[in-house]
């Protein structure tokens, strides 16, 4: 199978949450977060720019941070642009291996954080695989190029009922959706996915994780499943056709669900072989 998504360079690891994980108990997605920065060698950045209160989103994550042995997380203290755009990036992003993007809101997160000086330098240290980058709920959702900032979870896929803008663009030809089961949102991200099926839809359940790599091996982490919408086989589509939130047909969507352990080929758009644990014993 030819490759279908150009190969843009990721030179260290994605963790990118559907929200909602354990940030009290066994914190086990955070661990390996921290696994993947360095373990007790983790220096981590705080974003919570996202969310509507920052500081309680910053306490909440420094809390489960130190919990799990990292004395000192760096936060990027900022309600507005201009305070981010003032912000020391240098300081904050000194000697740093993890960077932890808080939920809340996907707009604001761009349009607070979207082009600065330290959004650049994080794009930066993630080409060149300096970093682990993680992001949540909204935190998830901002790292593509195209986000969705707003949607029906409608009971099929309608014409409009979804609402894409500008990502920070950290990943390229993906949209993240977030809260994915709980929140029936499988139409509307078929819906953005037939805008332009070049773009592959990722849906990740809460507290379930993917951990991208550069080799654009994408893996299932956590207690639920993700759900890849692949539209590149797309036979029929008149979104174009229908009227605003009518229904539309769409023919050759590709559908994976994946749970914990399961892995896809990010580039070549296809699941990979299973674990042998996963595989049934043959039945003479």
């Amino acid at each position: 199978m030819p490759n279908r998504i150009h190969r843009e360079i990721i030179g260290g690891h994605l963790l990118i949450i559907g929200g909602a994980e354990d940030k009290y108990n066994e914190r086990r997605i955070l661990r390996k977060f921290l696994s993947l920065a360095g373990d007790e060698n983790a220096n981590i950045l705080l974003i919570p720019v996202a969310s509507d209160y920052p500081e309680f989103a910053s306490d909440v994550y420094v809390q489960a941070f130190r919990k799990l042995g990292v004395a000192n997380p760096r936060v990027l203290r900022a309600t507005s642009r201009q305070e981010v755009v003032e912000a020391d990036s240098d300081t904050l992003l000194e000697n740093i291996t993890g960077i932890f993007i808080s939920g809340g809101d996907q707009m604001r997160l761009a349009s607070i954080l979207g082009g600065t000086k330290i959004a650049q330098k994080i794009d930066k240290l993630v080409r060149e695989g300096n970093i682990v980058l993680a992001g949540t709920s909204a935190g998830a959702a901002g790292m593509s190029a195209s986000m969705i900032v707003r949607g029906e979870s409608s009971s099929h896929p309608q014409r409009n009922s979804v609402t894409l803008s500008p990502g920070l663009g950290f990943l390229k030809n993906v949209i993240i959706d977030q809260h994915f089961s709980e929140r029936g949102r499988l139409s509307r991200l078929i819906t953005a996915v037939s805008y332009n099926p070049q773009n592959l839809g990722i849906g990740i359940d809460e507290n379930t994780a993917i951990i991208l790599n550069k080799e654009g091996h994408l893996e299932v982490f956590g207690e639920g499943t993700v759900t890849i919408v692949d539209g590149s086989e797309i036979t029929y589509n008149e979104i174009a056709e229908v009227k605003e939130h009518e229904p539309f047909s769409v023919c050759g969507v590709q559908i994976h669900i994946l749970k914990d352990g399961l892995s896809y080929d990010f580039f070549a758009r296809q699941p990979l072989p299973p674990p042998d644990e996963f595989l049934l014993p043959d039945i003479e």
